[in-house]
């Protein structure tokens, strides 16, 4: 195991062998085999700013809520489907056997693709997962993908995964400028809501590359609407981590990705205020998004 991946746990077995084929004299059943896998993940890395708006880096940790996935095996043209959970006993694996039965073709390889969400396809062999970022940002989940193309004797019938995250992470705070806090003279600014306008949102992760295709769709993200007392100090928003598909939109006035901002002075009606995002978001990055108001923002 090197630095960058931390493992979910050792070596999972799998629940037993199915029941053996029935036998007579006159001929040799093959049984099933069992199949087992072993899991791991890369650790999400910090990248440089994700837009010119006031971003710092920070240094990146991950704790996986991995509870299930789904695995797909390629033989012959012809596509097995496995559901991977997580049991009192560890993970299991349904259902429990290889898709190769005939020890003869033990070296042959098998390709594997695992998957957290979306639909997959074999697409002739390269496949791909189709993916639709979720609309709430408080309860979204990263997508999740791993391959392996190994035979039932290179681990004794074990599959290895290295989960790859195939989202970026976006975490964002929000405060104001010192300049702005003392031209307000002790007046409160609050912010009432912060949404993320004008997204791509669906997508085509490709397994045999590693890179996504087919992102298009249009959504908005409300990273907060609940009132905040801004300060000089910054504020983590209630989305906590908003994933997003890996994309790259100009910071086009109110055409490309921007964040919409709505703001009030104590005592005043609410305004609202635009911050254009010209966007680069890599998959497999988090970045942190500090929202920085001041004077040439807010009038």
């Amino acid at each position: 195991m090197n630095n960058n991946q931390i493992f979910l746990s050792a070596l999972f077995l799998t629940a037993g062998l199915l029941a053996a084929c029935s036998k007579d004299d006159d001929q040799t059943n093959i049984e099933p085999r069992r199949i087992s896998v072993e899991v791991s993940e890369r650790l999400m890395t910090a990248d440089a700013p994700a837009a010119a708006r006031e971003l710092t880096r920070s240094e990146i940790t991950t704790t996986s809520t991995l509870e299930a996935f789904s695995m797909r095996a390629i033989y012959n043209s012809e596509t097995f489907e496995y559901t991977i959970g997580k049991s009192y006993s560890g993970w299991t694996v349904t259902p429990a056997t290889w898709p190769i039965s005939d020890p003869d073709a033990d070296a042959t390889k098998v390709p594997f693709y695992a998957y957290t969400s979306g639909t997959f396809n074999a697409n002739n062999g390269s496949p791909y997962v189709n993916f639709d970022i979720a609309e709430n940002a408080s309860t979204q989940d990263d997508l999740l993908v791993a391959g392996n193309s190994v035979a039932h004797s290179d681990h004794d019938g074990k599959v290895p995964l290295t989960f790859d995250h195939a989202c970026a992470a976006l975490q964002f705070y929000v405060q104001m400028t010192n300049t702005l806090n003392t031209n307000l003279g002790g007046k409160t600014l609050t912010v009432s809501s912060i949404v993320l306008r004008n997204v791509n949102n669906t997508g085509r992760y490709n397994f045999g590359t590693g890179a996504w295709s087919n992102v298009t769709g249009s959504s908005y993200y409300t990273l907060t609407n609940s009132s905040i007392t801004i300060t000089t100090t910054p504020q983590a928003l209630s989305s906590n981590c908003l994933f997003l598909i890996p994309q790259e939109r100009a910071a086009d006035g109110t055409t490309g990705t921007y964040l919409d901002i709505t703001y009030a002075f104590e005592g005043q009606t609410t305004t609202q205020a635009i911050i254009p995002l010209d966007v680069n978001w890599v998959k497999g990055t988090r970045y942190t998004i500090n929202i920085k108001l001041g004077t040439s923002l807010i009038k």
